[in-house]
């Protein structure tokens, strides 16, 4: 089941225009005939009403702040929220409407009225695809930008669509920009495999070397958006969002032996499993995690390892000098 939140936060100097019916009542001196043009133009008033958005007035250089979802990036992984802006650089005041839909599901819309330089922010807090979009009436303007999974990274990114002084409507993206070496994205092409190795001590010598290997197998007809936690002791190490196509897999492979909690989720459906391994998972035998998604978008999880003798032979030649 799919959650929405709206959440708004109080923008500085907003106030809240409403359309509504203000109906008068006739004195008891009034006519029949005048309380019955009373109530037609209450009527009217009421139709007239139904007919126009409710609009907020941000006024001139303030921003007015708006969260979707449940804010689950900031609960677990490395990546932040994305923030959608609709912006008013020019001098005149301009009205227009801001809406977000998921999944062809409208999640947020607000009609606003912005004075010069003032702006409305929307913060995405949930890892989704969301398509956004901005229409201003008076100049017949409308922008349409979509944020896809990858777009959420470490770093604290922007897309603002803002109306220009030509009376047409721009689009651009910013963001911070730090390294984020374990935020991956990527797609799994059909019949490929996309792999990642995290972590690697070069100190270790090769019988020294221990490794555990996190196998996502789409052996479905659909292609699926899929995000992988790797955590120890409760600390995120990787967070990869991974577009699968029919039959493609996804290796993480631990390098290094510890106690890792691996979480594996589909963004389309929310489904979500997690397995923890230990120490003993990384041992001389061939160890994995395998995790399978089906054609309804449902995982089934299993960790498995080879069954192999561990015993390791120490060979010695006795060299004898003339």
């Amino acid at each position: 089941m799919k959650r929405r939140t709206f959440l708004s936060s109080a923008g500085i100097g907003l106030t809240t225009i409403s359309a509504g019916c203000i109906s008068r009542i006739p004195s008891s001196g009034g006519s029949e005939g005048n309380s019955e043009t009373t109530t037609t133009t209450s009527a009217e008033a009421q139709t007239e009403a139904e007919q126009l958005p409710e609009q907020t007035l941000i006024e001139a250089s303030n921003t007015a702040e708006r969260t979707i979802g449940d804010a689950s990036l900031e609960e677990r992984g490395l990546r932040k929220a994305h923030h959608i802006a609709f912006g008013n650089p020019t001098k005149e005041t301009r009205q227009g409407t801001i809406t977000i839909s998921e999944a062809n599901e409208t999640v947020f819309e607000e009609s606003v009225e912005l004075e010069a330089n003032a702006d409305i922010v929307v913060s995405l807090t949930d890892l989704n695809t969301y398509t956004t979009r901005v229409t201003v009436p008076e100049v017949d303007a409308t922008e349409e930008v979509t944020i896809d999974p990858s777009q959420f990274t470490c770093n604290v990114t922007r897309t603002t669509v803002s109306i220009q002084e030509d009376n047409t409507l721009d689009s651009r993206s910013v963001s911070t920009r730090m390294a984020c070496p374990s935020v991956v994205a990527e797609t799994a092409s059909t019949d490929k495999i996309a792999s990642y190795t995290l972590g690697g001590d070069s100190t270790l010598t090769d019988s020294e070397k221990r490794s555990h290997t996190l196998m996502l197998q789409n052996p479905s007809d659909k292609t699926w958006t899929t995000r992988i936690l790797v955590e120890n002791n409760s600390v995120t190490q990787f967070d990869g969002v991974y577009t699968l196509e029919p039959e493609s897999t996804v290796a993480i492979t631990l390098s290094e032996s510890g106690t890792y909690t691996l979480s594996v989720s589909v963004v389309e459906t929310e489904a979500m499993v997690s397995r923890e391994v230990t120490p003993e998972n990384f041992d001389c035998n061939q160890s994995s995690t395998q995790v399978d998604i089906d054609t309804s978008g449902e995982l089934t999880a299993n960790t498995v390892s080879t069954l192999m003798a561990c015993d390791t032979e120490i060979n010695s030649t006795n060299e004898s000098s003339s």
